[in-house]
């Protein structure tokens, strides 16, 4: 095992602006009880970490100046906090960025994602855009049999878009896909996955995304040029959709996806929108009789369960979703590459 460095170099929230990322040195943290250290392989970059990047009203309101970001992340295991006895040195791990008290009544009703004293990893505290990081050794999750230890920083998006789906029918079901980032990608593979009887994928302009859409199993990808509502309806027989996920944070999707799902249907919202408080159709909620459900991370730990056994039949193709891998020198320029979407997944690897 390497040995662990007093400090390190960790790219760091350092400006109240855009961008207005640093990176400068940190001291190499020490786990705590029930903590583990983890030496970093690969952290990707996600929709949080743009907003953080722009720096919008939920950053600014969330995330402290000088908090290492980073969330969506694996590594190895190098060093064990007192009392932990669930992990050993040398396992490579995925984070659960959720962290919980374990010990409030929603933690007790199986809701630990929506802990009433959580916090979450690389957002309130500091992440994974660093060469180490501590996190309580219940969020360590081992990696699944079979899944290339590039890939384990995937489960944390893959596992956002498992737990979008399943707020609403899957298996035998119309879906409708709306925002086809690298999670609404995953959402259409696992809802192909999961036995989706009609997969429909809906972006704006993205032509690479919409392209990719269609190679992971959307039957009816729509843009700019469609209208959204009248085409799904019409590939529904009139009624709109089973079960429609809005991972884009566009007002505009959100109005499209309560106007286009089935009386009755399910609307499933996973989306952090930078104005909180976009225009809602509430008269279409209310007579159509739609199921509202926001989504936040993946339950813990029945996401994480229904993820694995995706990944270790082989059912998820990591690789079609995750386009780009860059060294963690180029953390700037993979943040504006996601920005700008001519991508799916980036990853930024450590080694």
């Amino acid at each position: 095992m390497t040995e662990v460095p007093d400090t390190m170099l960790a790219w760091t929230k350092t400006a109240d602006k855009t961008g207005g990322f640093s990176r400068i040195e940190h001291d190499v943290p020490k786990p705590a009880e029930g903590e583990v250290l983890v030496k970093t392989h690969s952290t990707s970059v996600c929709g949080t970490d743009i907003h953080i990047w722009k720096w919008d009203q939920w950053s600014r309101e969330n995330v402290p100046l000088g908090t290492i970001t980073g969330h969506e992340t694996c590594g190895q295991v190098v060093a064990l906090g007192p009392g932990v006895e669930s992990h050993a040195l040398g396992d490579m791990i995925a984070v659960e960025c959720h962290i919980a008290c374990w010990a409030c009544p929603r933690c007790d009703e199986g809701n630990a994602h929506i802990c009433e004293n959580g916090s979450i990893f690389g957002v309130h505290s500091n992440g994974a855009f660093g060469p180490y990081f501590t996190v309580p050794a219940v969020n360590a999750r081992p990696v699944p049999p079979g899944l290339d230890s590039g890939h384990a920083s995937i489960q944390d998006p893959l596992g956002n878009a498992i737990h979008t789906l399943t707020g609403g029918p899957v298996e035998g079901a119309t879906v409708a896909i709306h925002g086809l980032g690298p999670i609404g990608l995953f959402a259409v593979n696992a809802a192909k996955a999961m036995g989706a009887a009609y997969i429909i994928a809906v972006d704006w302009d993205n032509t690479y995304r919409m392209e990719l859409a269609k190679s992971l199993g959307a039957d009816l990808v729509l843009g700019k040029e469609n209208d959204v509502v009248a085409e799904i309806r019409a590939a529904t027989e009139g009624r709109g959709v089973d079960n429609s996920c809005e991972f884009s944070g566009s007002p505009q999707a959100l109005s499209n996806t309560i106007h286009s799902t089935r009386m009755g249907g399910y609307v499933n919202i996973l989306s952090v929108y930078g104005n909180p408080t976009p225009q809602v159709p509430m008269n279409e909620i209310v007579f159509r009789y739609l199921h509202i459900k926001g989504i936040n991370g993946r339950k813990m730990w029945s996401t994480w369960d229904t993820m694995h056994d995706l990944l270790e039949q082989g059912l998820i193709d990591v690789n079609a979703v995750l386009t780009h891998r860059m060294p963690i020198d180029s953390f700037e320029q993979a943040v504006e590459l996601a920005i700008a979407g001519e991508c799916g997944k980036v990853v930024l690897d450590f080694d």
